[in-house]
């Protein structure tokens, strides 16, 4: 029996999803075409995300690494994306899967990626570095939530589906996407596809006049709301929150939103109910550039008290993250660490959802990192692989 690990290409699509969606399959149909059209298609750049190993020249296992860029301010952070990750029922045991993860991790390093991110079970990906953390706000809004707020008023906004040909609707909603300051870069061209991940439904917002307020974009049955952003003047998001909530045939919708996402604080003031939950599987390669993009962004959310600290992880060094008058940075430090902590805790301890000392025990000269973290490490359903 001879194996061997490849780069996949165009002309290996369709074996690829065959054996992909038979994998997946296990508990329901799949088709990575229709729940991920941006990534998956017969295409030599695209199939080149993905690696396989072949036995005997067929397909047992296939990871994709997909790369990815997040904007935060400033700063443009390289993200690689896990996905796919398959092994065949017959080759389970063999070890290709934790071949494949640990040559994809190794490309990330040596591509000077500053993370990476997944989805799956905590344990098994813990094996190769990552660890279930970051800050994700998810909100329930009722009918009846609604009823008391409004007094049994009903909103005048109206929705419709946003058709990938509506390429003047689409360039709006990429320009209400864009505004935010913080966010995945998403090309014109994918922008549509994107939305339509896992096979979601995008909307606009219309008004009574037909403008455009904003989009949202809703699950298959319209109960969960995974992206909302609206026009600037007025400030409409809340107000097409509501209007969707009433439109829909059941009783209430859940919103999950970033951290710094305006719909937070009004959310928080009428939902029936909100909870924080994780993000995902990150692993952090380079962990000053990450935090320091990251602690700015923290800073642009909300005052934090001037501190300095030194945290030392485990197989990267000391690192010295400091808040003096509203300004907020991360960098590398000699000085002798406050705390020395694993790279698992470190991503914990820094991104939770839980606080800093819910995780470890914090020294009193750490106090300052309670009131700063976790810091907003977040990704949107939509740019999920």
């Amino acid at each position: 029996m001879s194996t061997e690990l490849v780069q996949l290409r165009a002309d290996d699509f369709e074996d690829a999803m065959d054996f992909m969606n038979l994998v997946f399959s296990a508990h329901g149909p799949i088709d990575f075409t229709q729940i991920l059209p941006v990534l998956y298609q017969p295409d030599d750049e695209l199939m080149g995300y993905n690696w396989a190993v072949r036995e005997n020249g067929r397909i047992r296992a296939v990871v994709g690494s997909f790369p990815m860029q997040w904007q935060l301010g400033d700063t443009t952070l390289e993200v690689a994306g896990i996905g796919g990750v398959s092994s065949h029922p017959r080759a389970r045991g063999a070890g290709y899967m934790r071949q494949l993860m640990q040559h994809c991790v190794q490309r990330m390093r040596d591509e000077k990626k500053h993370l990476s991110w997944l989805g799956g079970q905590r344990q098994r990906y813990g094996y190769f570095g990552y660890e279930k953390c970051g800050t994700a706000h998810t909100f329930s809004l009722d009918k009846s939530n609604l009823r008391h707020v409004y007094a049994g008023t009903t909103s005048a906004i109206r929705f419709r589906a946003l058709a990938a040909g509506d390429s003047t609707h689409v360039k709006s909603a990429k320009a209400l996407y864009d505004a935010q300051p913080f966010r995945r870069l998403r090309p014109l061209e994918s922008f549509h596809s994107m939305l339509c991940s896992w096979r979601y439904r995008p909307q606009i917002a219309l008004a009574s006049d037909g403008r455009m307020l904003g989009y949202l974009v809703a699950s298959p049955n319209g109960d969960t709301i995974s992206e909302l952003f609206a026009v600037e003047e007025g400030r409409p998001d809340l107000e097409i929150a509501r209007a969707w909530t009433e439109q829909q045939s059941g009783h209430g919708v859940r919103f999950t939103l970033p951290p710094w996402h305006r719909l937070v604080r009004p959310l928080g003031q009428s939902a029936e109910s909100f909870s924080t939950g994780t993000t995902g599987n990150w692993q952090v390669f380079d962990w000053v550039t990450t935090l320091n993009a990251l602690l700015k962004v923290r800073a642009a959310m909300g005052p934090l008290v001037d501190g300095k600290t030194v945290v030392a992880i485990e197989g990267y060094g000391p690192i010295s993250l400091e808040v003096a008058g509203g300004e907020a940075v991360c960098t590398r430090s000699d000085a002798a660490a406050d705390l020395s902590v694993d790279a698992c805790t470190a991503h914990r301890l820094f991104f939770g959802p839980l606080p800093p000392a819910a995780t470890v025990e914090l020294p009193t000269q750490l106090a300052a990192l309670e009131q700063w973290c976790p810091l907003p490490l977040f990704w949107a359903k939509q740019d999920g692989v």
